[in-house]
Formats: C-alpha cells, sequence, structure tokens
C-alpha cells in the first residue's frame, strides 16, 4: 500500500514523457519536411544537366537554399535546448557580453525571415555587459523575432529595446505591431506547444516561448508578454556582469 503512490507517481511521469514525444515528433514533423524538401528540390533542379539556369535563376535558388538552411538549424537549435530543459541540463555558460552584439548576431541570423519587416534597435547608453549565455540568449531573440514575424502583418514594425530598472537588472522589450492577444492566453502562450491561434495556417512548432522561459529562467530572470498600444510586448530580465574589481597600486 505504501509503494502504490510511488508506482501510481511513475507511471504518470512515464505517460507524460511519452505524450511529450508523440506531441513533439508530430509537432516537427512537418516544421523539419517543408525545407528539407525545399532544398532537395532546389539543389536537384540546380544540378540538372537538362536546365541551363541563368544568373539570376541561379542567386535565386541559392538563396533559397540559404534560408531553408538556416531554418532548418533554428530548428534543430530549438529542439537541443527543449531537450535540455526537459532533462533539467540547461546550464548557462555565463560570461560578460554586449548585449547589442547579441541583439546583433540574431538580426543577422534571422534576416532572411526578417526580410518582410522593419526591425528598430534602441539599446541604451547606459546599459552595461551581461553575465548570461551568448548563445542562449541569442536564440532568446531569434524565437521571440520569429514569433513576431509570425503574428504581425508584412511591412510592419518590430522593435528592440534595453535599459536598466531601478534594482540594476536589465529589462529588454521586445515589440511588434501584431493583434492583440487574449488575456487567458498571456500567461499560457509560454508553455509548451500553446497556440494562440491553433485554426490558422501558421506553421511553427509551439516550442519557441517555451524554450525563451527556459532559458531566462536559467539565467535567473523572468520573462512575461503584455498587450502594447498599437501591439504586443514581450518583455525579460537579464543580469548585469559583475564590475570589474578596482585596481590596486602601491600604498
Amino acid at each position: 500500500v505504501t509503494e502504490l503512490p510511488y508506482e501510481v507517481s511513475g507511471s504518470k511521469v512515464l505517460e507524460q514523457s511519452d505524450a511529450l514525444k508523440s506531441a513533439l515528433l508530430s509537432s516537427v514533423s512537418h516544421e523539419l519536411r517543408t525545407p528539407l524538401a525545399t532544398i532537395l528540390a532546389s539543389a536537384t533542379s540546380l544540378a540538372s544537366p537538362e536546365i541551363e539556369w541563368g544568373a539570376d535563376d541561379r542567386r535565386e535558388l541559392l538563396a533559397t537554399i540559404e534560408e531553408e538552411s538556416e531554418q532548418l538549424n533554428f530548428l534543430v537549435g530549438n529542439l537541443l535546448d527543449m531537450s535540455r530543459i526537459e532533462a533539467g541540463s540547461l546550464a548557462p555558460q555565463r560570461r560578460s557580453n554586449s548585449l547589442a552584439e547579441i541583439v546583433g548576431a540574431a538580426l543577422a541570423r534571422m534576416r532572411g525571415s526578417l526580410r518582410g519587416h522593419q526591425v528598430a534597435m534602441q539599446v541604451s547608453e547606459d546599459v552595461p555587459s551581461v553575465e548570461v549565455d551568448y548563445v542562449q540568449i541569442e536564440q532568446v531573440f531569434a524565437n521571440l523575432l520569429s514569433n513576431s514575424v509570425k503574428y504581425s502583418p508584412p511591412g510592419t514594425t518590430i522593435r528592440v529595446e534595453a535599459g536598466v530598472q531601478d534594482d540594476g537588472w536589465i529589462l529588454v522589450r521586445l515589440q511588434n505591431q501584431g493583434q492583440p492577444i487574449a488575456e487567458d492566453h498571456l500567461d499560457r502562450i509560454f508553455e509548451k506547444f500553446h497556440r494562440i491561434y491553433p485554426d490558422e495556417s501558421i506553421t511553427g512548432t509551439g516550442l519557441g516561448l517555451s524554450i525563451c522561459k527556459g532559458i531566462i529562467e536559467a539565467h535567473g530572470g523572468r520573462i512575461w508578454a503584455d498587450n502594447l498600444e498599437g501591439g504586443v510586448g514581450f518583455f525579460f530580465t537579464l543580469p548585469r556582469a559583475p564590475a570589474p574589481p578596482a585596481p590596486t597600486g602601491p600604498a
């Protein structure tokens, strides 16, 4: 009798693990297959001896291969991060980093997806270095940018801003011009596989925001979303890097 709760609990954990694996397979199968099919078709066309491609057409096909490869790399990065979060092994490799540099790297990485949007970045001059894992925080920005691209109209502006709070933490805001999120979804959008508009033909695994939450919380910060005038804002906090010790001179 005393072992029953343990057995039930263990069974429930296994069921949840199996459900997660099934959801992952179902969720990512289409997301992985689509860019792979596009890359294969483009590469096959370029390699065909029966077609003489002009310079412009070759550049277009090569650009397609590059963009879809970037999308694959993005998806695989998210899957690896989620597996680490689920295993409890997402340990940030903290170093002193420039926040502006991390944002710039994310923007460069997402340049293909961002082609139809304007991006405005404003990092206050008083923002110091941040004590974070460069790769993980870049992934956070990439996921939030990807989400904003999907849920805001083409041609609109995505704003990335950062400043220092009174408590010394860095506050980051990424705002898009998408439709407001229903209040009952604002807290749930960071759950795994939660989709705001499940019936719409918007691609995605439903993991991006959940991964953001896992990474930010692993850094000791917090992340949330809110409806703003003219769009939706995502906010998160990051620890600032400690100041270097003062130099010591002769007494």
